[in-house]
């Protein structure tokens, strides 16, 4: 890691992500709402502002050590710490998703790359298993005053034809998943890298004939218990969490005491599927209570990055949602400066 950050004594933080261009007004701007630390995620997506076809990272398949290096530099450049890698682009693993003939190329690939990202001074990589897409129903659900949000109905979903080339079973996902662990876990282990899990998005068992495997608690500890290693954990987004119908506080000791909660989205839902949902305000009554949640957090010793995961659009956003994100961030560090005030945090 680099020699002059040691991201495990840093306390418990409030940061950004969910974009991929660190360009020099985002990181001005990040570094002038009082933040410090930032992920980046380079999965293209409509729903994030990470849909370009430029990324400050190139390759076949692959990452370079010295890209990564250079990113990394330049995020310290604006004073800030880059705490994560969130993602790569499907195409450099969907052969290694699906069990396809060319899996074992990619998969030395795919190798070289985490090896590089852990040279390169950045502590995590955040990955998700799904060879299709994070699926909304609406990205235009109206809330107060006129803002938008996400919104996800599964009855929309039911009649979906064949996302892929074929049907796929549960058994055969979780056999392909299953040979991606044994070949990464003994990589990242030597390397000092750490992996960390997001859930399914949404959490439901498939859609359009791909099973949707990390959608429950339980699928999350097998995931854990294939390949055990005190490398791998949870990208620990809240609003797929409260998705589910998880009971969040019991989550968040079960995997809080394990030391599994490698970092979080914080976002908050209106409800639990399989009715129809869509995403609040994180000030806004909703599936859990940002407060008692972050105590939680608190009160099982985690120390890690805390991000606005999905945000709601609002009047004057760019596709970033910069000034949404700037309302969680702010309510978010006001939690926690009054909690860490008030209430310690137990070990």
């Amino acid at each position: 890691m680099h020699p002059t950050i040691d991201f495990e004594k840093l306390p418990i933080r409030i940061g950004l992500g969910s974009f991929s261009q660190p360009t020099d007004e985002r990181l001005r701007f990040i570094r002038q709402i009082g933040v410090d630390d930032i992920l980046l995620n380079f999965y293209r997506s409509s729903l994030i502002d990470t849909a370009h076809q430029e990324q400050p990272l190139h390759g076949n398949g692959e990452w370079s050590f010295n890209e990564l290096v250079s990113l990394r530099n330049r995020i310290e450049d604006y004073g800030l710490r880059l705490n994560a890698i969130e993602n790569m682009p499907r195409e450099f693993y969907r052969d290694v998703m699906l069990g396809k003939p060319g899996r074992e190329r990619q998969m030395e690939k795919i190798k070289r790359t985490l090896e590089n990202i852990a040279r390169a001074g950045i502590p995590i990589f955040g990955y998700d298993w799904d060879p299709t897409d994070v699926l909304r129903s609406s990205v235009t659900y109206p809330l107060r005053g006129g803002a938008q949000s996400m919104a996800i109905n599964i009855a929309d979903y039911k009649n979906a034809p064949l996302l892929l080339d074929r049907l796929y079973s549960e058994s055969e996902m979780w056999e392909y998943y299953h040979y991606f662990l044994e070949q990464i876990i003994p990589v990242v282990e030597e390397v000092g890298l750490k992996i960390a899990l997001h859930p399914t998005d949404p959490p439901v068992p498939a859609i359009g004939g791909v099973p949707r495997l990390f959608r429950s608690r339980a699928n999350f500890d097998r995931a854990f218990n294939m390949v055990p290693s005190k490398n791998h954990g949870c990208e620990f987004c809240l609003g797929n969490w409260a998705a589910m119908g998880e009971d969040i506080p019991a989550v968040i000791e079960h995997y809080g005491r394990q030391s599994k909660l490698f970092y979080v989205h914080f976002q908050t839902i209106s409800n639990a599927l399989p009715e129809p949902l869509h995403e609040v305000f994180v000030d806004m009554p909703g599936y859990f209570d940002p407060i008692d949640i972050m105590q939680k957090l608190r009160e099982t010793g985690f120390h890690g990055l805390i991000i606005p995961g999905h945000v709601p659009r609002v009047i004057g956003d760019g596709q970033w949602c910069e000034r949404s994100r700037a309302l969680t961030t702010g309510y978010l560090k006001g939690i926690l400066r009054t909690l860490e005030r008030h209430l310690p945090a137990k070990q």
